[in-house]
């Protein structure tokens, strides 16, 4: 499963070889999973940009439920009722994890094809490695040349970085087309004529194979704009000579008949490849791009996210991207511990020997899903805000030294501060993002815990270790208490000499 999250991950720019294979499958089951679950990332996404648009939420999760979950969906999913009843009833206002039980629901699915593919993969690699060695050394005797193209991209091997990129800090040498998308805010300082005609090409290959109409209209612009000698078959184009040959075999171009898939897919990778080996390096070395990032988190690499464990991607990324950038699979279940009494409480015992404000953070993660529930059960105005209130006096700005009491920026509990009257449903949002974060990153060791105790054993034991780290913590405090006692007796006795 977490390979397939990994490959998923880096579908949209690895030329969507697997949405592509679903497609072909025939199974419309598996090609409404895969494309659920890429219209979910945009989803998401919308709640980790700077900004959130209450509205734009709103419409984009209608838009989910419509398509794939209501009764009518043009691209059913398969759920149960109890489940579909369970989305709409959550629908306002819609919160990121309203999706979260389908969305396992569509991974559940999608393993399916992906074992499947992974197998077929495999079985063509072996049919290769299966040719003896006398039989190539025959064929290169009387003078063929021996080619194997493999079918997957998803499984071929990280091309070699070009000059251009020796000149990229380390930071972001790991930096592809797919790490620029998620940082929306550089593409207006990047966007050039390739970025436009990849991002064009994108849209249409999203757009609805039943939309003619649409399909038609985006296909005839892609044409005019795109493929013709000013761009893609002229001097300055991202293709070599024998790609744009490729191109002219696969379908012959006119403004009358529909850009097929295959073609745009493979104008995409091409035009994707050429940015990632002379305009992105270019970019990235700019003294203007690293002057925008110095009062940002640190970016974390596409090529780290595929290499690296969570547990070291949250560690360098403690941020509400690092947490976009987590595999969703582990946000599910993580969230679903938390949700969970029983789990939630040894997670807390468990938190609470590792920070101060720690198990604040997950009592402040759940009184916020509470408020949510709140707001979906539409209760009375009055209610509402006497919850905003209770929440804001005991974690935010609360009577107790000091005031603040959970892990979130100074900059953000004075926003919740000043802002409560505007912020609506989402008043908490940021913050809440900012502890799950935090607690994300302790994640990985407390499931190693639980791997290793039997259940019936493990709160018992985070007990007995959170009783000892508090008497340890209050012999501290006292020896601090006494030598500063002494300090002051001290001081008083040298003024009194």
């Amino acid at each position: 499963m977490e390979r397939m999250i990994q490959a998923l991950c880096v579908e949209t720019y690895a030329g969507l070889y697997f949405t592509h294979f679903c497609e072909q499958s025939g199974n419309r089951l598996w090609e409404n999973a895969i494309y659920f679950w890429l219209d979910l990332q945009n989803y998401h996404e919308l709640f980790y940009q700077n900004g959130l648009d209450p509205y734009r939420v709103q419409r984009e999760a209608q838009l989910l439920y419509a398509t794939f979950l209501c009764s009518s969906a043009k691209r059913s999913l398969g759920i149960d009722e109890l489940l579909r009843r369970n989305v709409y009833e959550r629908l306002t206002p819609a919160f990121e994890e309203l999706f979260d039980d389908v969305e396992e629901h569509s991974l559940n699915v999608l393993l399916e094809p992906w074992t499947l593919l992974v197998n077929r993969d495999e079985e063509s690699y072996q049919q290769v490695t299966s040719i003896r060695h006398e039989e190539l050394e025959q064929l290169n005797s009387k003078g063929f040349l021996l080619s194997v193209k493999f079918s997957s991209t998803l499984f071929s091997t990280v091309p070699q970085l070009s000059k251009s990129w020796s000149k990229v800090p380390s930071d972001y040498k790991g930096y592809r087309l797919g790490s620029l998308l998620r940082h929306r805010h550089e593409i207006g300082h990047f966007m050039k004529l390739h970025l436009s005609c990849w991002l064009d090409l994108e849209q249409y290959r999203r757009t609805s194979q039943t939309d003619t109409a649409l399909r038609r209209q985006s296909s005839a612009h892609l044409i005019n704009r795109y493929l013709n000698k000013k761009y893609f078959f002229g001097s300055e184009s991202p293709a070599s000579i024998d790609q744009q040959h490729e191109v002219r075999t696969l379908q012959r171009l006119k403004l009358d008949c529909l850009l097929s898939s295959a073609v745009a897919m493979e104008i995409q990778d091409i035009v994707r490849r050429y940015i990632e080996a002379t305009w992105l390096p270019e970019f990235l070395s700019t003294a203007e791009f690293m002057e925008r990032q110095k009062d940002k988190p640190k970016v974390v690499s596409l090529l780290l996210l595929l290499e690296k464990p969570l547990k070291t991607l949250s560690a360098a990324c403690p941020s509400g991207e690092g947490l976009w950038m987590s595999s969703s699979k582990e946000i599910l279940s993580f969230r679903r511990v938390l949700l969970d009494p029983a789990s939630c409480l040894q997670f807390q015992h468990f938190v609470s020997l590792k920070g101060d404000f720690l198990e604040n953070d997950v009592l402040f993660w759940l009184e916020v899903q509470r408020y949510k529930d709140l707001c979906h059960s539409h209760s009375d105005e009055a209610t509402i805000e006497k919850k905003i209130s209770t929440i804001i006096s005991v974690f935010i700005n609360s009577s107790l030294p000091p005031a603040l009491q959970i892990d979130i920026p100074h900059d953000q509990a004075q926003s919740i501060l000043e802002n409560r009257r505007k912020l609506g449903p989402y008043i908490f949002r940021e913050a809440q993002m900012s502890v799950f974060s935090e607690l994300l990153r302790f994640w990985p060791e407390f499931q190693d815990l639980r791997s290793s105790v039997r259940e019936e054993q493990l709160l018992p034991l985070l007990e007995q270790r959170r009783h000892k780290h508090r008497a340890r913590v209050r012999r501290q405090k006292r020896r601090e208490e006494e030598e500063e006692q002494e300090e002051r007796k001290a001081q008083v006795n040298a003024a009194r000499h």
